[in-house]
């Protein structure tokens, strides 16, 4: 019934949500509005929740519905002025977490009326996390996204994403230790007279067993990179 994709948000699956009094949960977070400017806890909490989608399994931040339990479903649909340049104002919260956090804003947005729209932002799990929100003088804090709404990463959670993402990064190192071995060994037996090609044959196997393995460990980074992907797939399949 919750939406995966951001193309799946629609009046009809909304509505559908406010009918049956589904509120935020692990994946996503009904907000009425945008925090205005003097609303220190306001802008904070929602980088904490930029942050804690991105630090979890990402999730969906909705703009222009009350999380009012009292109120029935057509009250709680509010919307937000469509005047608002709301990329601008949004762009600031996830662009202020350490490091920023990447998100997809669902174009164009639902309409509630001639003038108010529900504006859906998906925030992505990241293959940069852990995200911190705060400044480094005062402490820095790591937000989750838990069917409890936002709290905060432990010790242990966060020293195995900073793990985690290392050693990623030592295994996208060994992919190219790998890659250059098998370019070496390709050359090695390449045939580049033509009339030599009925001629020579080559014994030599190529084994992709590393690199299969590589591929699987560091999806959730080369999944941002389809063109590399494409290429160790045409590699493999050679």
């Amino acid at each position: 019934m919750i939406p995966i994709k951001l193309s799946d948000w629609t009046h009809t699956t909304l509505m559908a949500l406010l009918i049956q009094k589904v509120f935020e949960d692990e994946v996503f977070d009904f907000k009425i509005a945008l925090p205005n400017s003097k609303d220190i806890d306001g802008k904070e909490r929602l980088r904490k929740t930029c942050a804690a989608f991105a630090n979890s399994d990402g999730g969906f931040l909705v703009f222009g519905v009350s999380d009012a339990r009292d109120k029935s479903p057509g009250e709680r649909l509010v919307g937000i002025d469509a005047k608002v340049d709301f990329p601008e104002q949004f762009g600031n919260f996830p662009r202020d977490c350490s490091p920023s956090v990447h998100w997809e804003l669902l174009n164009p947005p639902i309409p509630i009326n001639e003038q108010r729209v529900v504006h859906v932002v998906q925030i992505f799990k990241s293959w940069r996390a852990p995200h911190a929100v705060g400044e480094h003088d005062s402490g820095l804090t790591f937000p989750k996204r838990t069917n409890k709404g936002t709290e905060c990463l432990n010790m242990d959670e966060v020293r195995s994403m900073f793990l985690g993402h290392y050693e990623k990064r030592l295994k996208l190192q060994l992919l190219r230790s790998e890659l250059a071995v098998i370019k070496q060994n390709a050359l090695g037996c390449f045939i580049i007279e033509p009339d030599q090609i009925s001629r020579q044959h080559s014994l030599l196997s190529f084994d992709t067993a590393v690199v299969d393995s590589i591929i699987a460990d560091t999806y959730s980074i080369t999944a941002s990179f389809p063109d590399l992907l494409s290429a160790l797939s045409e590699i493999r399949q050679r």
